[in-house]
């Protein structure tokens, strides 16, 4: 009788799904991305959820989103509770981009899930970070580091989750979109199209490639709509700026005048279309915002203090884990603390280097500063009585070598 129960209640929850999914087909944008066209690697799973809210759920409850919570964005080694991290900034994208998506009749649930995890693979100490992190890998195994690339990486090889096709893609394309005024979407994309992106970006970290949904659109674009003024305030915040310094453009001075003229026009360029848009006068703004933030946030003289510490910081500790690795293999601080608990289709089928490059860019800044100490600076010895009965000394060791003349 239970069983029968269990089985009429997974068939109910089924049944409510495919209402869903009809619902969908109803309501939704003709282009947009329906739950049923949802094609993951692997094969469709059964579930109650539609599978992009399932997506959803991974994401968040996956240990790659837990360390967002201390991932820099812009401002690092700053003691201010206030200011962006990655866990606030694709959290803000989400919410941007989910008010016009529900307006575009797009998927929600698949803006979600690219919003939510597109930043995963960002290392320490943020764009910064990234730099240091490429310029090893090229010197070590001659292919640079990428984030979108290493954020689908991650959570499809290091803590596979099974997404979905368009998450990934999602994943992928999210750079770059405050270049174009018009983003249309490559619609159609395959598994192995998409494997294809995957190598050409890692080839070509600065490749613009179209998503292949208008969700994905939809986010590339708010991306770089959602940190430009958000960065502006953190920095008025931190005193690296005064309001009267912000560009006088159309968008406003502050971080809620600017996201509401831009979802505005996003959502008067975009409705009904087969394409993400905005006006040519935003577009404009947008490029004069980017680049005063780069000039007088993203490079300021305050901020950059440290970064030569962390450059060598970088080096530092990507030697001490590969020289520890390769003498200690399963003995080492990479296999207890990384690897012994990885998939044997990652372990066998990744280089040494390339590990090493996985460990760092998953860390967060206060963890990767502790495993530098652990490296480098002298520990206490704990020399109790238990211990010191141990015989440290290999029988054939001759203790009088070490007495003194």
């Amino acid at each position: 009788m239970k069983q029968q129960s269990l089985d009429q209640e997974i068939s109910l929850l089924l049944q409510y799904r495919k209402n869903a999914e009809v619902q969908e087909e109803t309501f939704l944008h003709p282009k947009a991305s329906l739950s049923k066209n949802h094609s993951r690697y692997l094969g469709p799973e059964d579930d109650h959820r539609l599978p992009y809210k399932r997506d959803v759920d991974r994401i968040i409850h996956s240990k790659a989103y837990a360390r967002y919570s201390d991932k820099t964005q812009v401002v690092y080694l700053v003691d201010n509770d206030h200011v962006t991290h990655r866990a606030l900034h694709v959290q803000l994208v989400s919410n941007f981009a989910r008010g016009i998506a529900e307006i575009l009749r797009l998927n929600l649930d698949l803006v979600e899930a690219i919003a939510l995890g597109h930043d995963v693979g960002h290392p320490p100490f943020g764009h910064e970070g990234e730099q240091y992190l490429s310029k090893l890998s090229e010197e070590y195994c001659q292919t640079t580091f990428a984030h979108p690339w290493q954020s689908c990486r991650l959570l499809s090889e290091i803590e596979p989750l099974k997404l979905g096709l368009e998450v990934y893609d999602g994943f992928l394309c999210h750079d770059g979109g405050s270049s174009e005024m018009q983003l249309f979407p490559n619609y159609g994309k395959t598994w192995e199209i998409h494997l294809a992106e995957r190598a050409s970006k890692l080839a070509n970290p600065n490749a613009n490639i179209s998503p292949g949904t208008l969700e994905g659109c939809l986010v590339k674009l708010c991306d770089t709509m959602s940190y430009l003024g958000k960065d502006i305030e953190d920095a008025i915040q931190l005193g690296l700026l005064e309001r009267e310094q912000v560009p006088k453009t159309f968008l406003g001075t502050t971080n809620g005048e600017i996201l509401h003229v831009l979802s505005c026009d996003l959502i008067e360029n975009s409705y009904g279309k087969e394409y993400i848009a905005m006006s040519k006068k935003v577009c404009e703004a947008l490029r004069v915002l980017r680049k005063f933030n780069f000039n007088f946030i993203y490079v300021h003289p305050h901020l950059k203090r440290e970064s030569t510490k962390i450059e060598r910081s970088y080096r530092i500790l990507f030697d001490a884990l590969l020289d520890d690795f390769t003498s200690k293999e399963n003995e080492s601080y990479l296999w207890n603390h990384f690897l012994s608990n990885r998939t044997s289709t990652y372990l066998n089928g990744t280089c040494p280097v390339r590990m090493v490059i996985d460990y760092i860019s998953g860390m967060t800044d206060s963890y990767f500063i502790k495993t530098l100490e652990r490296f480098i600076l002298p520990a206490r010895i704990d020399l109790n009585p238990v211990h010191c009965k141990v015989n440290p000394y290999p029988s054939n060791f001759a203790k009088a070598t070490l007495t003194r003349d």
